[in-house]
């Protein structure tokens, strides 16, 4: 976590104009939560806040949880006293109460869990604080598609032994870039693990770039992300 701790300020600036994030990312989560205005929103691994903020904007009531002190540190500065962050530590939730949330959220954080154990545990507890009928949405680079692509706003570097719990590596395409180290699971995989933690898999949903109005690169062909909607 000492690696997001350094680069949190470079990555709240670069995420508020990340072209393939907002074009092909964001949009397809929004898509799966669908309207949220008066619900109560868990964004757990909210980083530096920048969808915490669009989720709030959105009439939804936000709480932003991290394992990154400085990211939430960032987050309380650039957000309104509406919504609530906490640090955690090792991802816990023990201090939320169930069936707390209609929603929960989860950008770009599963991939940097190393165990499938870890993960489950993450999801387990998802899962309890979600209310019944509640929503699990999260979102992933698409290394199952796009092994090696490059994209406007990052490049998922080649892995050539691209097998479960393999590290990989994302290189986010800021001043001056950022390597995000993370770990491949399949979408099998995550399949699976939400199916033990009690999951019901609605949908699963990624896009490609459809608009010439922007000079993609890869995005034409090859979708950037995925994302999983899961319900209780």
């Amino acid at each position: 976590m000492d690696n997001y701790d350094k680069i949190a300020n470079n990555y709240n600036e670069f995420e508020q104009n990340a072209i393939t994030l907002w074009g092909l990312g964001y949009p397809v989560v929004t898509d799966l939560l669908g309207d949220i205005t008066g619900k109560s929103v868990l964004d757990y691994g909210c980083g530096t806040g920048t969808f915490s903020r669009f989720l709030q904007s959105k009439g939804a009531s936000v709480t932003g949880l991290d394992v990154s002190e400085n990211m939430i540190e960032v987050a309380k500065s650039n957000s309104s006293d509406k919504i609530a962050y906490f640090p955690i530590s090792s991802g816990g939730l023990d201090f939320i109460p169930d069936n707390m949330f209609d929603f929960v959220v989860s950008n770009f954080v599963l991939c940097t869990v190393p165990s499938l154990r870890e993960i489950s545990m993450i999801l387990d507890q998802i899962y309890r604080v979600l209310k019944k009928e509640g929503l699990f949405v999260f979102m992933n680079s698409n290394w199952d598609k796009s092994n090696g692509k490059d994209f406007i706003s990052f490049k998922l570097e080649k892995c050539e032994d691209l097998v479960s719990g393999h590290p990989v590596i994302a290189i986010i395409k800021s001043d001056p870039p950022i390597l995000l180290h993370d770990y491949f699971w399949s979408i099998e995989d995550y399949r699976k693990m939400l199916q033990e933690s009690g999951f019901r898999i609605n949908f699963l949903k990624e896009e490609i770039a459809k608009s010439d109005k922007v000079s993609w690169l890869d995005e034409i062909e090859y979708p950037p992300y995925y994302a999983i909607s899961a319900g209780k």
